[in-house]
């Protein structure tokens, strides 16, 4: 299956090189793949992964994705 994901601020850099326009990758998935896999998938420690959309919505690590989401993942945001 095939989901667009967006990574944020530090985790940008661990993004996929094909990028569209909105900054956002499609990757191919195994059907049956929850969001904590994908964070292994894209070394992002489960702890520092703050803020996890799931088409817009917050979702649980634990929620398999669907066909044709997207998940964006964000760090905690820190500043002043």
């Amino acid at each position: 299956m095939k989901i667009r994901i967006k990574l944020f601020a530090d985790f940008a850099e661990k993004m996929p090189a094909e990028q569209d326009a909105e900054g956002a990758a499609e990757i191919t998935l195994p059907e049956g793949t929850s969001i904590y896999d994908v964070l292994d998938r894209f070394e992002i420690p489960y702890e520092e992964a703050y803020i996890v959309l799931l088409d817009g919505r917050h979702a649980k690590k634990s929620v398999v994705i669907p066909e044709g989401a997207e998940l964006c993942v964000f760090p905690p945001i820190v500043g002043g």
